[in-house]
Formats: C-alpha cells, sequence, structure tokens
C-alpha cells in the first residue's frame, strides 16, 4: 500500500488509471480506518477518512472526501490486501476488514490493519470483485493484470460407472421385485394343495313328494 500515492482526477474524486488499468467497481460515502500503531486512538499510525473506495485490476484505492492533507489517498496492490473478510453485523452497516502490506517508498512503515464501513451498501459487491479478482490473479499466477472479471463456472462432478451401480444396488427393493412375481403353482405350492368351493347346480332334483307323486 501506498500513502497520498494516487493521482486524483479534476472532479477531485476519481483516481488517475494507470496504463492498461480498469475500473471494477466503485462506491462512494464509505468510512476508511487504518491502524499501524496497535489500536491507540490518536496514535500517528492511525488514519481514518470518509470517502470513495475503488477496485481496479491492479490496486485498491480510496480517495478521502473531503480530501484531507495528510490523508489523500491511499493505493493497495490487490495481492497486499491478505485476509480479507466482510462482516455483517446485526445492527450498523457492514464493513470488510483485511490486513494490508506497504510497498516500498510507499509512505507507511508497516503492516496495517484496514477497515472499510460501507454507509449506504455496497460491501456484498465490494467482497465479491475483491474475491473473484483474487481467484482470476491466481490462474494468471500474479504475473499479469486482469482484463475482466467475471463468475468462475460451476463445477459439477460426473457419476463414473461404478457410482451409478452403487445407487442402484442401494435404490433395490427386494420386496417391489417379489410382488412384481405372478402367483403360480410353481411360485406358491401350497396354494395348489387347496380345492376349490363346490359350486351349486343349475337345476335342483326333485323332492321325494314329486318322485313318488307324479
Amino acid at each position: 500500500m501506498a500513502l497520498n500515492w494516487a493521482m486524483i482526477a479534476s472532479d477531485g474524486k476519481t483516481p488517475v488509471p494507470l496504463p492498461g488499468e480498469k475500473y471494477l467497481f466503485s462506491q462512494e460515502k464509505v468510512v476508511f480506518e487504518l491502524d499501524l500503531g496497535g489500536g491507540y486512538p490518536g496514535n500517528p499510525g492511525t488514519y481514518k477518512a470518509d470517502g470513495n473506495i475503488f477496485i481496479t485490476n491492479q490496486r485498491i484505492i480510496f480517495v478521502s472526501q473531503p480530501s484531507l492533507s495528510y490523508f489523500k489517498s491511499l493505493s493497495i496492490p490487490i495481492l497486499n490486501m491478505k485476509e480479507g473478510k466482510l462482516q455483517q453485523p446485526w445492527f450498523g452497516a457492514n464493513y470488510y476488514q483485511g490486513l494490508v502490506i506497504p510497498v516500498p517508498n510507499g509512505g507507511l512503515p508497516s503492516p496495517g490493519q484496514m477497515k472499510i464501513t460501507f454507509k449506504e451498501g455496497g460491501g456484498v459487491d465490494f467482497s465479491t470483485c475483491h474475491r473473484e479478482l483474487i481467484l482470476r490473479m491466481a490462474e494468471n499466477e500474479g504475473s499479469a493484470a486482469v482484463e475482466h472479471v467475471e463468475p468462475l463456472p460451476i463445477y459439477t462432478p460426473q457419476e463414473n460407472s461404478s457410482t451409478s451401480s452403487t445407487a442402484q444396488t442401494t435404490s433395490f427393493d427386494p420386496l417391489a421385485a417379489t410382488s412384481s412375481i405372478p402367483p403360480t403353482a410353481t411360485t406358491s405350492p401350497l396354494r395348489s394343495r387347496v380345492s376349490s368351493p363346490p359350486v351349486a347346480p343349475e337345476e335342483l332334483p326333485p323332492s321325494y313328494d314329486d318322485a313318488i307323486n307324479p
């Protein structure tokens, strides 16, 4: 990171991009805090200001609004921010915190704890953009600036033949298989021994009186 190093455009709000640099995210009305002195208020190593935050394909840039003479801007190379994490408290605004590493001749003597409070939203988008940018730079081994940031493709595992056969085996229902077999004499020998009930004849035999008195 480098203190008061970024060049600011004529509007006093936007940093001038470096060669090949592209803006990926911006958010106004944030509070930026940088602690280099162990967290003691008033310590010369403590910086705090309101302003705007930007993410480019090369760095994170904060520009104070209104501009402060001792804290006009802070420029952090993407890979110089470590352990970044978004915090979403029940009460209060979301904030992003992490450890920032100084660059040689950047005006800051040691690493420091950074905190960005998003007073009017944007914390989730900032965290998502920074995380995806880190992944893209890891793919490029950090040797080249990332031209764009897009969501990574979702990996869908494919089942192999052994997995498929296992799944079919575990879902096999022996009761259902047995019930599908038709009940025949071979499958149920006991049923073949049971005699059928007698069937009533269509005409009854003549009674005794009818037989002797025709």
